[in-house]
């Protein structure tokens, strides 16, 4: 107890310099001043009595905590400890549960016996309560500061003790900046133990005097998604060249759970993650094995089955070996799921006894050995019976709200067909598929009520004509929900001054549709906007608002009966440039005549607009404009004989200019 104590009384740091307050995966030790992520924490250790964890035995009367927070020697006092003046008072600071533990360290049966071993400090008595900040701020011990936001560096703090006479002392004075900081070991995993209702680990680092003083476990099991605190909190120690910390919980049995660690030192700095401990609570005497194993014999082939194993995470598979002879030579011949409850082994001979072994294959832990195996042995006929009942029938509802039906592959291997039949009872029956030469079947919803259990079953008709008894019925009751299809895809284009959109048709499928929504926005644009508001009954929409220079996004959405509407379509996208709105003219025509060069173009009938006609003589290197008209023709008047011009056409309106048109070229005569 006396090395425990002194863990307390010597608190002197040894000075570096940092540059930062915080320092990922560092700590400091226990001392004067603690810096922590959410606040700093201060001990108050005199050293003048090392029997007694009580710094008040002398003269001092209380201790004043004082704050720089520049740095710059204006200091301000943050808080005053004293020793409390009654048990009571100890109670109000501590918490009742620590008071509580301090009457049975000292054997107390009333207040006053307790606070008589309050004043007496014996360590021997208080034990490792000396790591409780509820504890050392009970006995004003422990200061702490939570308004850190500003702190930095240059902060300092500094404690000044007061004796009965007033007169005061400086305890210490300390610089965040000058406090050593320490890098927490990474440990890792020692030894772990564990029973159907106990875990206990152990993680080690050969690392000595690292800050953590407590370890916070984290604990996931098999079925959970993200790993969870644990409520206790495990005491990390130095022992002989290592720093050692133990923890145990009871815990239920068959489950499988992983563990680690996080130090963390007295002012809450943390340190990275331990070794990830795994652990399964299962003793291996308690460990099923395979039971209720039968074989039965097929054509050209043995039918295995057993009942399932628990559903527990021992287990990592099923394994199956075979040999001809009854106490050696067994190879395996199969792995499989530990979920698994049958299997169909082609590899055989007919009219040869086989003999059969299968055990479950367990978790690489400590403790676990093999499993003593399940045996049965077949000698397999070759007859002309009447195909077996399929196995492992499985039902359920997939995501797109319809009924799916998975069996096993008969082993068979004059397989016709398989024919599925479903009813409201086991004694009705009904056949519902043609002939299938696959092992799933989907069943639409819509002919199910939410409200009826169903029973499915399968039968096996050979090549023969031979019927197997029906499968082990498998009760169903379907889940109805508000599931609206929507269209598959939607194809845009543009022309004749409109976007053009097409997409898939799905009311011809679906009776309980009425119609369609189209929805629109351009590409920088987050939402998309209704583009009528009247409900669309063709999988066809001529967009007119559309406007050149723009691209456009588009979806589709499906509306039922009760005006549920299905989710968008996927996205189509178009761009409107100015140049599929403005062609120039396909041809141009040149003619001399007496007033001048007449110039002509077929008319441009999409769009009003007018046309600029460009002119340049043989000699020029550029065109120019010599007219602009809505007309498709053009007289140049100002053509002088003898001179080769050529011509070309520009279209242009409020939106921009086309491309030149084809150049002709024509002299004045």
């Amino acid at each position: 107890m006396k090395t425990l104590l002194m863990i307390l009384t010597c608190f002197y740091l040894t000075a570096g310099a940092q540059t930062k307050l915080e320092n990922k995966g560092l700590g400091v030790p226990m001392g004067n001043v603690m810096p922590g992520p959410n606040a700093v924490y201060g001990f108050i250790a005199t050293g003048n009595n090392k029997n007694s964890f009580n710094m008040y035995l002398g003269s001092i009367k209380r201790f004043d905590v004082y704050k720089d927070e520049r740095g710059n020697g204006s200091f301000r006092k943050i808080q005053t400890l004293t020793f409390p003046s009654s048990y009571s008072e100890f109670v109000k600071r501590a918490g009742e549960g620590t008071a509580q533990q301090i009457k049975n360290a000292f054997n107390a049966k009333t207040d006053e016996e307790a606070y008589r071993g309050l004043l007496s400090g014996d360590p021997q008595k208080i034990g490792f309560l000396f790591l409780s900040k509820d504890f050392l701020t009970g006995i004003g011990a422990l200061w702490q500061d939570n308004d850190i936001k500003n702190s930095q560096p240059s902060t300092t703090y500094k404690v000044v003790s007061v004796d009965a006479k007033d007169q005061e002392a400086n305890l210490f004075v300390q610089k965040l900046g000058d406090i050593t900081r320490i890098p927490f070991a990474k440990y890792e995993l020692q030894d772990l133990v564990s029973s159907d209702s106990v875990v206990q680990i152990s993680w080690a680092t050969k690392i000595q005097g690292t800050p953590a003083f407590m370890g916070k476990v984290y604990r996931k099991a098999s079925t959970e998604k993200t790993f969870q605190l644990m409520p206790s909190t495990t005491l990390i120690y130095d022992m002989a060249d290592s720093s050692k910390t133990y923890y145990q919980e009871n815990v239920a049995s068959g489950k499988l759970y992983q563990y680690y660690l996080i130090p963390e030192d007295f002012a809450g700095n943390q340190g990275l993650p331990s070794d990830t401990a795994t652990a399964l609570s299962k003793s291996f005497s308690k460990i099923k094995v395979i039971s209720d194993f039968k074989i039965k014999d097929s054509l050209k082939g043995a039918w295995l089955s057993w009942s399932a194993l628990p559903n527990e995470g021992v287990y990592t598979g099923i394994q199956i070996l075979k040999s001809r002879k009854s106490n050696a030579g067994f190879v395996e011949v199969a792995t499989l799921s530990p979920i698994d409850t049958s299997y169909f082994d082609r590899a055989i001979l007919p009219n040869v006894v086989y003999h059969y072994q299968i055990r479950p294959t367990l978790v690489n832990v400590k403790g676990y050995s093999m499993l003593s195996p399940a045996t049965a042995s077949v000698a397999v006929k070759n007859a002309n019976e009447i195909p077996m009942a399929p196995q492992g029938l499985k039902v359920w509802q997939d995501s797109t709200a319809q009924v799916k039906l998975y069996w096993d592959v008969n082993p068979e291997v004059d397989q016709f067909a398989y024919y599925v039949y479903r009813g409201t009872s086991k004694d009705n029956m009904q056949l519902i598929s043609g002939g299938l030469r696959t092992n799933v079947y989907v069943d639409s919803l819509s002919n199910l009520d939410g409200e009826t259990t169903y029973w499915y079953g399968i039968k096996l008709m050979n090549i023969s004509q031979k019927m197997s008894e029906l499968s082990t019925t498998v009760p169903f009751k379907p889940l109805k929900i508000a599931f609206v299809p929507y269209p598959s895809g939607i194809s845009a284009r543009y022309a004749d001054g409109v976007v053009k959109l097409n997409w898939d048709n799905i009311l011809e499928k679906y009776d309980n549709l009425i119609g369609y929504r189209l929805y629109r926005k351009k590409k920088d644009e987050k939402e998309f906007k209704l583009l009528s508001p009247d409900i669309i009954s063709l999988a066809y929409f001529e967009d007119s608002t559309a406007t050149a220079g723009n691209t456009y996004n588009y979806a589709v959405s499906a509306i039922n009966t009760t005006n549920n509407q299905s989710v968008l379509s996927p996205l189509t996208n178009i761009s409107i440039s100015v140049e599929q709105l403005l062609a120039p003219p396909a041809d141009l025509y040149l003619v001399n005549k007496p007033q001048g060069i007449y110039v002509s173009w077929p008319a441009h009938a999409e769009l009003k607009a007018s046309n600029v006609v460009y002119r340049k003589s043989s000699t020029e290197t550029s065109y120019r404009a010599i007219g602009e008209v809505e007309a498709d023709n053009y007289l140049d008047t100002s053509a002088q004989k003898g001179v080769l011009y050529l011509y070309h056409i520009v279209v242009k309106n409020k939106l921009g200019a086309s491309n030149p048109s084809v150049e002709k070229s024509i002299r004045r005569n």
